[in-house]
């Protein structure tokens, strides 16, 4: 599923991801507005933070949310600021309009959007005077609801208990959260849920029980549908299943909340379930729609009930029937899987042809909106974006690589994203498709190569995908070599890349990648998305960075904090870099500061956790002969059994984190205790799993996932070839969905990570995969400028540098094939082997 949060970091001026810009053109709400002297207003990513002179406001406490639409957000500004200066109130707000509705977009976070302002009275009688005296301003103004809050009378004024200084406690998982603190002194999650829900300890304020009285009655009544399984949740609404209690119909339930999970032109979750009414009733009949059943209105919100499709999600069976997600990738089965698809796609275009011939625009045809009944029939679903055809509308939403070119109208929006589901279908890359001609080229001759298509359905993907409809030539395509070339080309360039793109100027990031580099603390310094792990990619194959840049590293190395102690994202991967690049006291600095935070809250992981750290002490004592770090990662080991297990599976923020940890220290010492504690480590790993017949078809790709697990068995199967069960999960991890089925070139997630796990050669299965995971690096590489040689990072909106998600995976990847070499130390069993 999409993290939106990405949609945040993709700015027009920019092929990489990158931070929002620092001030907007032109709807910034700082203009012309200027507070009394003494006053502070500091600008953040969102929010502008406006301190009133000597400010002493508590820790914690409640908290006013003035709500706002994009509509009317500068006049409520107009209104409450004056009120806040008068009375000395600490508040703040969105900064610019854009912000504010991202933040209500449809897939905009639930529990903060319609949150404009918020305000701090200092106690509980300064928040009583200010909702009357707010109240009196601007009460009744239309704006969306929040979630998370207790509406005052009739809105906008929404009010919830929570900290008022950023303070964070670690999760169970070890990521850090918001956090208040209890009545014990205890730092617990400030939670932030779609529902009002104050701490335990807090008493509802007197005045605000009949506000929460008014919530408890706003409760659906002589409501003739009784839901009993919730589907999905967006800003917008929810949809359910449920049982329409007049007749016993199953129907799907779909709700629109007003004035939120806004669309590109404005539109809210209601116009959008109005919209989504007028089709399916002009579309009544049509075997590939759902019967409409009734639309009505509950507690405020809109809604729909249609048929219930008892049907799946093509995206769902693409993934399940592709031969290059399954064991069975012959010319056979792929000439099986041909004539299925085709067969859907006939309906599908068929169906698309039925809806323009009734003046109707579906407007949002992806794969996820097709079901597939199991007589192989189909259906339409969420059809909240159709559109009359005789307007000629540009499209307001749509799934990445389906949405049409904005010179595209009306019927030809839904042409050009069937053209473009006729081509996925084959080769499942739809975020290649808005880079342009070059790069489809590419995955049609893929699609041409792979599967034995008729030449008009060819001919059909190169006229509807094509220069003339795509509106411009774009120039992305890269020259990628065959499987069994030599690579060493290839790492140059993609080396050199790396390096052109860097940006020293910037105290932010060095090189850029992820968005994490601006949501995780160090994010762009950290080994998984910053600097380090760039730098580390570099060295590993043999290219020199530039000495700025490696300034750069060590200066931020000085003050890094990170994300925890751990490896991916914490302290432990900033000092491994320092260490392998010949900075060996800058590395130690780094490392007694990660061992000096190692606090009772910290988690076991590797990516975040006392795993991490721990391989990388024990590194540094093998690296060293160093034995203090040799105990050091020895009585992390023996912390283990007293942390939390973590909630994931997997190398990077599982049990088989923990599990390596202690392979390598048995490795390292001969302790036969370690290897029976990594062996139940694993064991619990694989029962979390589902037994001895696990299914892995929902693991992600990547060392984050099934490739990190299989590394994590063969270090163990190596020490105990007799344990059948891990034999039995080797076995199956490497025959199982190893066709190559991988939608990102990242390390973490994607096909760089799988290169890791099959880099030994293995069997000729895997030898396959291997070629076959070669050459569809090359879908995703991108000529950012003439020459060079890029990678789209997660999610394909953009394109990544760095080592989790962009261009250094896949440079570490082939250095370590080249190299016949682990690409991390601690992926290969110890040099001097077991001591006994």
């Amino acid at each position: 599923m999409l993290d939106t949060r990405f949609i945040n970091f993709c700015r027009a001026d920019s092929l990489f991801y990158d931070a929002p810009a620092a001030e907007s053109t032109g709807a910034d709400f700082h203009e012309g507005r200027t507070l009394p002297e003494g006053w502070t207003a500091t600008r953040g990513r969102e929010w502008t933070v406006c301190v009133p002179p000597d400010s002493r406001i508590p820790d914690q406490g409640w908290k006013i949310h003035v709500a706002a639409s994009p509509g009317n957000a500068a006049e409520l500004l107009d209104a409450v600021v004056p009120y806040c200066v008068e009375h000395g109130l600490m508040f703040k707000y969105i900064s610019d309009l854009e912000t504010l509705g991202r933040r209500g977009s449809k897939y905009g976070d639930r529990t903060a959007s319609g949150k404009f302002i918020t305000v701090y009275p200092v106690d509980e009688a300064a928040l009583r005077t200010a909702l009357d005296d707010l109240d009196a301003l601007v009460g009744g103004t239309p704006a969306p609801s929040v979630l998370s809050d207790l509406r005052w009378k009739q809105g906008p004024l929404y009010v919830r208990y929570g900290g008022f200084v950023l303070k964070t406690t670690r999760l169970k998982d070890g990521t850090l959260a918001p956090a208040i603190t209890a009545p014990d002194g205890e730092l617990v999650p400030d939670e932030r849920r779609p529902g009002f829900r104050p701490p335990a300890w807090v008493t509802l304020p007197s005045f605000l029980q009949e506000a929460a009285d008014e919530r408890r009655r706003g409760t659906l009544t002589d409501f003739p549908f009784r839901v009993y399984k919730a589907l999905h949740f967006s800003n917008g609404g929810g949809v359910y299943r449920a049982v329409d209690k007049r007749d016993g119909t199953e129907v799907l339930l779909k709700e629109a909340r007003p004035l939120a999970g806004l669309d590109a032109a404005g539109d809210d979750a209601v116009t959008r379930l109005e919209r989504e009414h007028w089709a399916l009733s002009r579309l009544s009949g049509l075997p590939s729609v759902p019967t409409l059943r009734d639309v009505r209105k509950g507690n405020e919100h809109l809604f729909l009930a249609r048929d219930y499709v008892d049907g799946t999600p093509l995206t769902e069976l693409v993934r399940l029937r592709h031969p290059y997600g399954t064991t069975d990738n012959t010319a056979r089965a792929r000439a099986e899987y041909t004539a299925w698809t085709l067969h859907i796609l006939e309906q599908v275009a068929e169906g698309v042809a039925a809806m323009h011939e009734r003046g109707v625009v579906f407007g949002d045809l992806h794969p996820g909106n097709v079901l597939v009944r199991p007589d192989d029939t189909v259906a339409f679903i969420d059809m909240e974006t159709a559109t009359p055809a005789e307007e000629m509308r540009a499209q307001a939403m749509g799934s990445l690589g389906f949405r049409a070119p904005d010179h595209l109208r009306g019927p030809d929006v839904d042409l050009f994203a069937l053209d473009v589901l006729r081509l996925t279908m084959f080769v499942p890359m739809p975020h290649v498709v808005p880079w342009g001609t070059e790069k489809i080229r590419t995955l049609i001759d893929v699609a041409a190569r792979d599967f034995p298509l008729p030449e008009s359905f060819v001919r059909q993907l190169e006229r509807g995908l094509g220069d003339d409809v795509l509106g411009a030539r774009t120039e992305y395509g890269v020259r990628w070599p065959a499987a069994d070339e030599d690579t060493g080309g290839l790492i140059a360039d993609i080396a050199d890349s790396i390096v052109e793109a860097a940006t020293p100027e910037r105290t932010d990031r060095l090189y850029p990648g992820d968005v994490s580099q601006f949501m995780v603390d160090d994010g762009g310094v950290t080994f998984a998305y910053g600097a380090a792990g760039v730098l580390w990619a570099l060295h590993r194959a043999g290219a020199e960075a530039p000495a700025e840049h490696v300034r750069w590293f060590l200066d931020q190395a000085e003050r890094v904090t990170g994300d925890g102690p751990g490896f991916l994202t914490g302290l432990a991967g900033v000092a491994y870099t320092l260490e392998e690049l010949g900075h060996p006291d800058a590395a130690d600095a780094v490392l007694d500061r990660a061992f000096a935070g190692c606090d009772a809250n910290v988690g076991s992981t590797l990516a975040t956790g006392l795993s991490g750290l721990g391989l990388t002490a024990l590194h540094l004592a093998g690296r060293r002969g160093d034995d203090r770090r040799l105990r050091q990662a020895l009585e992390l080991a023996d912390r283990l059994p007293d942390t939390p297990a973590p909630q994931r599976v997997g190398l990077l923020h599982g049990r088989c984190g923990r599990a390596l940890l202690l392979l390598r220290l048995y490795e390292h010492t001969g302790r036969t205790d370690l290897l029976e504690r990594a062996l139940a480590e694993l064991h619990a790993e694989l029962e979390r799993l589902g037994g001895d017949d696990f299914d892995d078809r929902f693991l992600s790709a990547g060392l984050e996932g099934s490739a990190g697990i299989l590394i994590t068995l063969r270090a163990a199967l190596r020490h105990t070839p007799e344990d059948a069960r891990i034999r039995a999960a080797v076995d199956r991890l490497r025959t199982l969905r190893r066709g190559g089925f991988a939608t990102s070139c990242g390390l973490l997630h994607g096909r760089s990570g799988e290169l890791l796990a099959l880099e030994d050669g293995g069997s000729e299965i895997e030898r396959d995969v291997l070629r076959f995971h070669l050459d569809a690096l090359g879908w995703e590489a991108i000529a950012a400028e003439p020459g060079r040689i890029d990678f789209l990072g997660n999610y394909g909106y953009r394109l990544s540098t760095d080592l989790g998600t962009g261009s250094a995976g896949v440079l570490l990847a082939l250095a370590a094939l080249r190299d016949g070499a682990p690409a991390l130390s601690f992926l290969a069993p110890s040099a001097a082997g077991v001591r006994r």
